[in-house]
């Protein structure tokens, strides 16, 4: 193949594309000219080189879904590049879609902040003036708390945007797009550009194909990264060595931030560090960090209030479950770009590491308030189930419930109001609400003038509980998480244990609810797989019948899923048991 660029010159010779690769982006292109037809060469990193060549430079939605599945399998397989990986995706979807600027926004696991980590596009020094925002501050916080995306075409007039350097140069249009999972919201994607004319319901619409494959795939990547490390912090708890656990938990977090030197301190002084760090900080013992702050020195983060100069750093909570268990601090030779892009990355790595090494922190807090959904809403405080009359009016345990649908979230007024009383109209009954909000306080908080449960935040409400407290749906992901870093009988334990937990649908007794139907779904889904995994472990075990009575689970949950039929057919036949599968075959080509 010979094209020549725009200029006529011979281009495959010295080709960019190929350049680009070399350099470590998965993906390229440039467009050329061959015998008179305009083209588009786009390379992809595979095992070598992938060329294809396109009719025309029009990027459609299709390719800017095969551009994020080539990522995300980069990532997947080289976890190493992946801020690199994010900022070539970046490039491709800024270009794709003719803006000017985009850049993403990780939220921390806790909801509490957005941190920038991704940057493409002109004026990098602009876009940088606050690469951190709260939950609820600036375009960022706004769309984590409303869940809903935010486009302006008039940006110098909004006072919602707080990066005034952006808007000395220009810029018109800005699109914030919220990436969200069943979980809750992983980030948020920005798109600006200083065309006022841009036309943004193609903007969403693009946004609505990628934003849900994207965030999927951050959190999918993300849980990855950690699953080698988990294996190896599970096997060192097995042989009784937690300070081995803690240096593998140290060291991926060191290898992911790119910092030259690492310290961990935990609670009761011990301190554990990787690397060359600055010497300890006199002033760690009043850190703000331990009440779950992010803070830094010149990373754009919160200030650190100690010091002001220095050595580059981050200085992050370690939690396990809803506890800080320790102070990291990450020191660089060279500031980092984004400043803080590895922020709210290292935070969902480590979140499962912790909750392994320290299973304690979460079980302690499991001894005031406790809240069963599977099956059923059951609320139990210091040991007592608190009976309906506790809430006063019924539809206060209806809030609640609302609340453990969207943990994590938060839902505003108007939200709230519509999926209590979707007939009617939300401005109208918001003061019903606050009667609802103040009853549940009453029944939940330890003290109702201080709530400690039922947070409101901005213009609306979540459920953030600050004192200790169980919840049965996330210690059963708690358990399914560590069940998938073990193997052989001490995963099918676990496995026992996070099943018998489920006593049946999520909020079962809200049948009709389509609020809480997207939780349901995703839980079942899990417990199928749960149950997938249980019967592949216990057959390898030698136990068929637990693989049969797994198999039954399943097609009481899915009488539809082959897969289970197939397998327990097999099995029946292993065992001599003929007649069994026999019966079960002739239904199932029926189906």
């Amino acid at each position: 193949m010979q094209g020549t660029d725009s200029f006529g010159r011979p281009l495959c010779a010295r080709c960019p594309v190929q350049r680009e690769i070399r350099y470590g982006a998965y993906q390229a292109n440039t467009p050329l000219t061959w015998h008179g037809r305009r083209l588009l060469c786009q390379g992809y990193a595979h095992n070598g080189f992938r060329i294809e060549l396109k009719a025309n430079a029009e990027c459609q939605a299709g390719d800017l879904l095969t551009s994020l599945a080539w990522a995300t399998r980069r990532l997947t397989a080289e976890p190493g590049r992946f801020f690199q990986t994010l900022q070539v995706f970046l490039a491709v979807l800024r270009k794709g879609l003719g803006m000017e600027a985009a850049e993403l926004f990780l939220a921390d696991p806790q909801a509490h902040y957005l941190i920038l980590t991704a940057y493409d596009g002109v004026h990098r020094e602009a876009f940088m003036e606050k690469p951190w925002f709260a939950w609820g501050e600036g375009y960022p916080g706004l769309v984590a708390l409303g869940h809903h995306p935010l486009v302006t075409h008039d940006l110098a007039s909004d006072a919602r945007y707080l990066r005034q350097k952006v808007k000395k140069l220009g810029y018109k249009t800005y699109v914030c797009y919220p990436l969200e999972l069943p979980q809750g919201l992983i980030g948020v994607l920005n798109l600006a550009s200083r065309d006022p004319d841009v036309d943004d319901q193609a903007l969403l619409q693009a946004l609505n194909l990628v934003g849900p494959v994207l965030a999927a795939s951050l959190y999918m990547v993300l849980t990855r990264l950690g699953e080698n490390g988990l294996r190896a912090i599970a096997q060192a708890l097995h042989r009784g060595a937690k300070t081995e656990g803690l240096e593998v938990l140290l060291s991926q977090a060191a290898m992911l931030s790119g910092a030259s030197g690492v310290r961990l301190v935990l609670k009761d002084g011990y301190s554990l560090t990787q690397g060359r760090p600055a010497s300890a900080c006199p002033y760690l013992a009043q850190c703000g960090v331990w009440q779950g702050r992010a803070q830094g020195v010149r990373m754009g983060l919160e200030p650190c209030p100690h010091t002001q100069e220095g050595r580059p750093r981050y200085c992050l909570p370690l939690w396990s479950g809803a506890q800080v268990v320790g102070v990291q601090q990450f020191y660089f030779a060279r500031l980092p770009q984004p400043p803080g892009q590895a922020v709210a990355a290292l935070q969902w790595l480590e979140r499962l590491g912790a909750e392994l090494l320290w299973p304690e922190a979460e079980a302690k807090e499991t001894s005031w308030l406790e809240l069963y959904t599977l099956g059923g809403l059951q609320v139990r405080q210091a040991g007592e189930t608190l009976p309906p009359k506790a809430f006063g009016r019924r539809q206060a345990q209806t809030l609640l419930k609302l609340l453990l649908a969207y943990r994590g979230q938060t839902l505003s007024k108007d939200e709230l109001c519509e999926h209590l009383w979707p007939s009617e109209d939300p401005e109208q009954t918001q003061g019903r609400l606050h009667v609802l909000v103040h009853d549940l306080r009453q029944a939940l908080e330890p003290d109702p003038s201080q709530p400690q449960v039922v947070l409101r935040e901005g213009e609306g409400y979540r459920f953030a509980p600050q004192v200790p407290y169980f919840l049965d749906v996330e210690h059963f992901e708690a358990l399914l998480r560590q069940a998938e870093c073990q193997e052989g009988a001490a995963a099918l334990e676990l496995y026992r244990q996070a099943l018998a937990l489920y006593k049946g649908d999520f909020l079962a007794d809200e049948p009709y609810a389509d609020w809480a139907e997207l939780e349901r779904s995703y839980l079942r889904e899990r417990v199928v797989g749960a149950w997938f995994r249980v019967a592949e472990i216990a057959l390898a075990l030698g136990q068929p019948r637990e693989a049969i009575e797994a198999y039954h689970r399943i097609l009481t949950l899915d009488p539809w899923r082959e897969e289970a039929y197939v397998g327990l057919i097999e099995t029946l036949l292993q065992t001599g048991q003929e007649t069994k599968a026999r019966n079960l075959f002739i239904p199932t080509l029926d189906r």
